[in-house]
């Protein structure tokens, strides 16, 4: 009974692991970082949430700054937020912030991006 129990979390869990999409991530200076955006899909005026996630990979504590920025398909570089934090080594921290689009924003696929200290990627939004 308790093999058949932990065989069938097991499966569930591999189960979720390929189901569910991972974030945009990378790894770089120390830092590894990843991204989200919810929702994915979204229309002018309405607001966003950026769910970004910074890693020291260093056996230190480190600083960095967290910057988040957007490129909309018009080409336009727009400054979202940004945070200074102090690691401990292995420490991950989570920082959000909302991304607030425009009644008359451009409609088409926007590259929304975390950097911390050289580490940087990247997940798309996309304005209909």
């Amino acid at each position: 009974m308790k093999n058949h129990l932990l065989r069938s979390v097991m499966m569930l869990v591999c189960l979720t692991l390929v189901l569910v999409p991972p974030p945009a991530n990378a790894q770089g200076s120390g830092f590894g970082v990843s991204i989200r955006v919810t929702p994915t899909t979204t229309t002018p005026g309405t607001t966003v949430g950026v769910i970004g996630y910074v890693t020291n990979n260093t056996n230190k504590k480190t600083r960095a700054t967290v910057t988040f920025t957007s490129l909309s398909p018009c080409g336009i570089a727009t400054g979202i937020g940004y945070n200074r934090v102090a690691l401990n080594p292995g420490q991950t921290m989570m920082i959000t912030t909302t991304y607030p689009l425009a009644p008359d924003a451009c409609r088409g696929a926007y590259t929304i991006s975390i950097d911390a200290s050289g580490a940087t990627t990247s997940a798309t939004l996309l304005v209909q």
